[in-house]
Parts: structure tokens; C-alpha cells; sequence
């Protein structure tokens, strides 16, 4: 097995291809497993309702809902990363299902054995991959990548894996946080989080060996790093950037949560501003020493205070200082403030790729469906009764929204519920099939309801 899908790469997850699945196969799992040392068996990666009619996985694929690995608590693939020497064998399996499994809500308790217990009785056949690899780099131990892995293990809203190839520490996630999201925004687009592929190649690029720079980097309209909970960081501004007065800045438009974050064109969630509900999870003097998050160019970001417990001092370069902190590369560190531009106005050190390639990370499904309109009480929730999400919110003026950007709904003054949940089974089967979402792999279902209950605007899928 090649290093890109070990945590001595990206840790990518596997392209996988296979034919002649059973008649009457409904959908596919996957497991992958190794067996360790001890002799227990140990889950890398666990995959349920992939449809039928899949004949493959393309590396990093979203398709199919992921649980958990035995490193969890992440519902991710677990690259292999085994301390001992010599090969390891892995084997990948696939089963043909004759239905679906009855398995809990969360996937944080999908696990490879509660998997495994589901899909006994309706499995039709199955076919395993076996093969080996052989650590040689080591570059998913080394300090540098530990300092990085060590950081997100003290998150307790969220927690991304971490690989590293030797150049850079590869943070990936699903972009959501286990926060509360979007409460008490008083501005918005009436977009909502839903999980990204920030996975494996396609994980946020930190530099491992950074270093000071001839010449700073402008971090206008977009990220500037990344959260331990795996969530990105933006710079505060709207695109256009920030003017005088506050103009542009999100925080001061109250277009921000009360963690500092929203959902953005790709319904994607991020940071604006210090991300305070993950600062909220520790001691506040805990995230003087500790990184909060890491910039693109590889340097820590911490809480407001210098390791001896002094408030920060913040230069006019980038917005940090050069004290030196432990757990974390010498040379440079920002500090969070809550006075704009919050977490750094510049890049100190080199750039990470994903700077200039941010782009690339995202992919909006969907047309923004109102321009940034007031609101109160918003709240997201989870509907208990059947999955749904939940963005609930009140107008106190008429406001028009669109589905396709060619389209408009009038809605009256009052509350609305904007209801989606990710598509499974038969209905996601059907949807990818279409020749509009060919090459697409994951949908979402849309509902928009008034606070009587009846639709405001048809019923929708979105697809990417």
C-alpha cells in the first residue's frame, strides 16, 4: 500500500473498485480491519449505505455515511499508523446487501463490530481485498506532526485525524462542529452547514517546518487556517473585503453565531472570529500553552493570553508575537483578540498551498437563496422524530428567496423552518443517476416551511 493512504501521507482513503454484486443487492458496507499485536481486531475504516448500482470509490469519496474507527471518537477513516516494525496486513471487505441495517442515529456508535451485527443477516455475499504495508518514513510520528495530532486531541467539539508526509500535516474533517451552530445570528443567507470533504488529500494543508517570510501574505476572503475541531478559520471580512466603519467585517454585521461562526456559499461552516465555544471547552489560561488552531502557514494559534499568563501583545505585522510557546514552532504565534481583524490580519510565514487553493476545497450545491436580510431567534436543532436539521428563524419584514437563481418566493413576515437532511438508500440511488449529478456523490433534501406548517417554496435536492 502506497504512504498517501497511511498517516505517513494524507491519509486518503482508498479507491476501490468491484463487479458482480448478488441479485436483489439493496446496498454495500465496508470494513476494513487489521488485526494488532494483542490479536483483537481493529477497525480502519467502516462504511454503510452505499447504493446499489456503485461499482466504485474513487479516493477520498464521500459516498456512503462513515462510522467509527477504532482510533475514533471521529466517524472518519483511520489510516493505518501502526508504532511496531515490519509489514501489517490489512484487509478491505465488501458486502452485498439485502437491505438496510437497523443501526443507531449517531454514527459516532456505528462502530466496525455494531456494523458488522447489522449486516449478519443480510448479507448476500462479500469479497476481501488483502494487503500489506510497511511504515519506512515514519513522517505521521514525528514531533513536528504530533505537535499538530497532540493539539486536536484536547478538542471537545470535534476532533479531525491528522497524517503527515514530511512537508505538511494534513488536518481532515467534515467541517462541522459539535457545538451548537448558528444561534443567535441577526443577519443572514439563510445557508446551513452540511458536511464538507475535507478529507485526506483534500485536508488542510499546515506546514510542518515554517518559517518567517521575506514578505507577508494577504489573507482577504477566505480561510487563514484551521480549528483543532477540524472547522476553518476565515478572515472576518464578507467578500469585498472590510471597510471603514465595520463595513464588510461579519462579526459587527451580526452575521455570526455565538461561537463566531456561520455557513457560508458552499453551506460549509467557518470561523470568522475567535472560535469561542472551542476556547470555552478548557480552562481559559489552558489555551495560553496549548494551540487553538493552526494558520496556513504553519504557526499556532492561541488564546488571548503569552505563556506566563501576560495579556497577548499583538505586533502591526501580522497581528502575533515571537514569544517563544511550547507545544508549537518557534519562531512566530497569533493570539486571538476581540478586536478585528480577531485571529491575524496576514500571514507571517510561507503559505501553505491551500491558501491560493481554497477554491478547490469547496463545492456549492446550490444558488445563495437571499441576500444577507435581518433575522431573530435563529436557531439549529436537530428533529428528533426523523433526522432532519433544523434552521429555525423569525423576519419581521417580507423577504424573497430563490431555489435555482431563476425562480423567486414571496414570503410574508414570521417564523420558517428550513428542514434538510443527507440522502441514503434508494432515494440518493435514484438521484445520482440522473445525468444532472453525474460524478456527484452526496444530496441533500430540502423543505421550507412557515411556523403553520405548510410549504413555503417546493421541496428540493441538491447534489455534489
Amino acid at each position: 500500500m502506497p504512504d498517501a493512504y497511511s498517516c505517513d501521507g494524507a491519509g486518503s482513503t482508498l479507491p476501490l473498485a468491484w463487479s458482480g454484486a448478488p441479485s436483489g443487492t439493496k446496498e454495500f458496507a465496508i470494513l476494513m480491519t487489521t488485526l494488532p499485536g494483542d490479536g483483537t481486531t481493529k477497525w480502519n475504516w467502516v462504511v454503510h449505505s452505499i447504493p446499489a448500482g456503485t461499482t466504485s470509490l474513487s479516493k477520498d469519496s464521500m459516498l456512503g455515511s462513515v462510522g467509527a474507527g477504532s482510533d475514533g471518537p471521529q466517524t472518519a477513516y483511520d489510516p493505518p499508523c501502526s508504532s511496531g516494525g515490519g509489514a501489517k496486513s490489512y484487509t478491505i471487505t465488501i458486502y452485498a446487501l439485502s437491505g438496510t441495517p437497523t443501526l443507531p442515529s449517531s454514527e459516532s456508535s456505528v462502530t466496525g463490530q455494531v456494523l458488522t451485527d447489522a449486516i449478519k443477516s443480510l448479507t448476500l455475499g462479500s469479497a476481501s481485498l488483502n494487503f500489506s504495508f510497511t511504515r519506512t518514513t515514519l513522517a505521521g510520528s514525528t514531533t513536528a506532526c504530533e505537535r499538530v495530532r497532540s493539539s486536536t486531541m484536547a478538542s471537545k467539539t470535534g476532533t479531525p485525524t491528522v497524517s503527515c508526509d514530511g512537508t505538511y500535516a494534513y488536518i481532515s474533517s467534515d467541517g462541522i462542529a459539535t457545538h451548537a451552530m448558528m444561534k443567535g445570528i441577526t443577519a443572514t443567507n439563510l445557508q446551513v452547514p452540511t458536511e464538507q470533504n475535507f478529507r485526506g488529500a483534500n485536508g488542510w494543508r499546515i506546514p510542518l517546518n515554517p518559517a518567517i517570510a521575506t514578505t507577508t501574505t494577504s489573507v482577504v476572503d477566505g480561510p487563514v487556517g484551521v480549528a483543532i475541531n477540524g472547522v476553518p478559520i476565515f478572515n472576518p471580512c464578507k467578500q469585498g473585503g472590510c471597510q471603514a466603519n465595520g463595513v464588510g467585517d461579519t462579526k459587527v454585521a451580526g452575521e455570526l453565531d455565538e461561537c463566531n461562526g456561520h455557513a457560508g456559499r458552499a453551506d460549509d461552516y467557518h470561523y470568522h472570529a475567535a472560535p469561542v465555544c472551542v476556547l470555552a471547552a478548557q480552562t481559559s489560561h489552558y489555551w495560553d500553552t496549548h494551540p487553538i488552531g493552526w494558520a496556513l502557514d504553519g504557526f499556532a494559534i492561541f488564546g488571548y493570553f503569552n505563556p506566563d499568563g501576560s495579556v497577548a501583545t499583538r505586533d502591526s505585522i501580522c497581528g502575533g508575537n515571537t514569544v517563544a510557546v511550547g507545544n508549537a514552532p518557534s519562531g512566530y504565534a497569533y493570539h486571538v483578540t476581540d478586536i478585528s481583524p480577531y485571529v491575524l490580519s496576514c500571514l507571517r510565514g510561507t503559505p501553505s498551498p491551500d491558501l491560493t487553493g481554497q477554491a478547490a476545497k469547496y463545492s456549492p450545491y446550490r444558488q445563495p437563496p437571499v441576500t444577507p436580510f435581518g433575522v431573530s431567534s435563529m436557531t439549529l436543532a436537530t428533529d428528533a422524530t426523523d433526522g432532519y436539521s433544523v434552521l429555525q428563524f423569525t423576519s419581521s419584514l417580507a423577504f424573497t428567496t430563490t431555489e435555482t437563481g431563476s425562480d423567486s418566493y414571496v414570503n410574508a413576515p414570521g417564523t420558517y423552518r428550513i428542514r434538510y437532511i443527507r440522502v441514503t438508500g434508494d432515494a440518493l440511488a435514484t438521484l445520482l443517476a440522473t445525468a444532472a449529478n453525474s460524478g456527484k456523490t452526496a444530496c441533500w433534501t430540502f423543505q421550507f416551511l412557515s411556523s403553520a406548517g405548510t410549504a413555503s417554496q417546493p421541496t428540493v435536492s441538491y447534489c455534489r
